[in-house]
């Protein structure tokens, strides 16, 4: 009986991912007038702390984060909340001066965090490229490219604008192929995963 129980719960619960690279739109430092809130909603800390990433993950697993230089801090705890230690940054050097109230901002960081024992596929990765700038918050396509070669799949990009061959993608901007409790979102592809259904409720594991 009680194989059977777990049987229909591993049938009904969606296959989680290995890689997640999520680019949140962090309201610190983004309400100027030259800030991200004229392009896009912008969240709190606290709103993307609180998303379930860990229910999206493998046991083990990895987690690319975007931070800016001003999110650097909460980025790591942001990993931690959802589960993963920081183990490594990429640093995005960009071809242009930028803003900064101290020093000038020419560079983003692609933070990595790891989820149980999830090795690196590729020892040989630098932890720093010197990629092109394009429209507004649009991340190097390049990325992509490290991040397969030293992560292993299925794959989820968060706040995805894109699509990209081989991975799921989640956001406001994009159909969706998950769907996550407490984030609805505008759009969501025909054969989406459904992360916000229990397995079961207590009255059908009892009648199993």
């Amino acid at each position: 009986m009680s194989k059977n129980i777990n049987e229909k719960q591993e049938n009904h619960q969606p296959k989680k991912y290995k890689t997640i690279l999520a680019d949140p739109p962090w309201d610190v430092m983004q309400k100027g007038n030259y800030g991200a809130i004229n392009h896009y909603n912008l969240m709190t800390l606290d709103q993307i702390k609180a998303m379930p990433v860990a229910d999206l993950a493998e046991e083990n697993a990895h987690c690319w984060l975007w931070v800016t230089n001003g999110t650097l801090e909460a980025g790591y705890d942001v990993l931690r909340t959802w589960g993963f230690r920081p183990v490594s940054i990429f640093t995005w050097v960009k071809p242009r001066l930028g803003l900064g109230n101290y020093l000038r901002n020419s560079t983003e960081q692609l933070l990595l965090g790891v989820r149980g024992k999830a090795p690196i596929k590729y020892k040989g990765q630098m932890n720093w490229g010197f990629f092109p700038l394009q429209d507004h918050s649009h991340k190097p396509e390049e990325v992509y490219d490290i991040i397969e070669r030293c992560s292993d799949g299925k794959y989820l990009e968060l706040f995805a604008r894109r699509p990209r061959f081989g991975w799921d993608v989640w956001g406001n901007q994009i159909k969706s192929d998950v769907k996550i409790l407490g984030y609805p979102v505008p759009e969501y592809a025909e054969n989406c995963r459904d992360f916000t259904i229990e397995n079961s409720s207590e009255s059908e594991r009892e009648n199993v």
